[in-house]
């Protein structure tokens, strides 16, 4: 009881003294109005992005690293790359390779690469479930910390402050192209989220927890920053990433290519096609290094279907099944 009691009168004081600093702040600024770092957030979310008529590219995104030190609980790699994908997905800009199916690839994958699956069982890098691109990431930074500022007590796990907190979150980003494991881009994308005032909480582990959603905390806030910054480093380096298709099937005067509305395929719209040679692999490392490809025609879009068109042939001959199309 006496504990009860005890808690109940530093609450007291505590609200008392914020509306002690809150009343001072009035009476010295009697017309000012402070923007808080929340406020400011939720105008930044509010930014819709405008409807996306191009063409889209498939990507996957890979389970990112956990290099932060962060022990809590919760796996923050797998937690990251959902929050990523489904961002990317939002965009409209995106076939988003599901991650379940990409990771079992990329771990066959990995067997080929270390010698242990004989001959050519395992997947070709360039036929990665129809990626073009390759999302890797890795986190470097997921901290949060009480400010400066403001008195702070813990009572039996209840921590109490008034200085509020700040989260720090840090992402590596890198963009692979899968036909060869080159790394195209890397962005390093960071998020930082601050809370003033009166704090009341329980501490798991080394990671707070406040009351509602881990959205609504600091460290939340600072991830969906963090997020949104790589979502615009990605969105800007694929407009540099030429749309790439291939053949699927040959007729007379005519080829089926892959990717039709699911892609905003436009009628009309030509490629060019590229026949593709023997791939190319390093000695040294036993890695492809992709396969030289010479155009040997031009088609023209003539029809869409649900998940691939039909495109009759402009210039060129010898089309065959795999060509490439872009």
């Amino acid at each position: 009881m006496k504990r009860i009691t005890y808690l109940f009168t530093v609450i007291v004081l505590i609200l008392g003294l914020s509306y002690v600093q809150c009343f001072a702040k009035m009476r010295t600024s009697p017309t000012t109005r402070t923007t808080t770092t929340r406020e400011i957030e939720e105008e930044e979310e509010e930014i819709t992005p405008e409807p996306f008529t191009g063409i889209k590219k498939r990507i996957g995104v890979a389970s990112f690293e956990n290099k932060s030190g962060w022990r809590g609980e919760g796996r923050i790699g797998d937690g990251m790359a959902e929050m990523l994908t489904t961002a990317l997905h939002n965009t409209g800009r995106f076939i988003i390779v599901e991650r379940p199916s990409l990771e079992d690839i990329l771990s066959e994958q990995r067997l080929q690469e270390q010698g242990k699956l004989a001959g050519k069982t395992g997947p070709a890098s360039n036929r990665l479930i129809g990626a073009q691109i390759l999302i890797k990431g890795a986190v470097t930074e997921f901290e949060s910390s009480k400010a400066g500022g403001g008195a702070g007590i813990i009572i039996k796990g209840i921590g109490i402050g008034g200085g509020g907190s700040v989260a720090h979150v840090g992402i590596d980003v890198r963009i692979f192209d899968t036909s060869t494991g080159q790394v195209l881009q890397s962005h390093r994308a960071v998020g930082e989220a601050r809370t003033s005032g009166l704090a009341v909480g329980g501490v798991s582990g080394d990671v707070a927890f406040g009351i509602g959603g881990f959205s609504k905390t600091p460290l939340g806030e600072a991830t969906r920053k963090a997020i949104n910054d790589a979502v615009k480093f990605i969105t800007r380096e694929m407009e540099n990433v030429p749309w790439q298709s291939g053949i699927i099937k040959v007729e007379r005067s005519s080829v089926l290519i892959s990717g039709g509305r699911d892609v905003n395929m436009s009628v009309g719209t030509t490629y060019n096609v590229y026949g593709v040679g023997e791939e190319l692999i390093d000695p040294s490392t036993g890695l492809s290094l992709g396969r030289e490809e010479s155009q040997i025609g031009r088609i023209q879009v003539t029809s869409v279907e649900g998940k691939y068109s039909r495109a009759k042939i402009l210039e060129g001959s010898g089309f065959k099944y795999g060509d490439v199309v872009k």
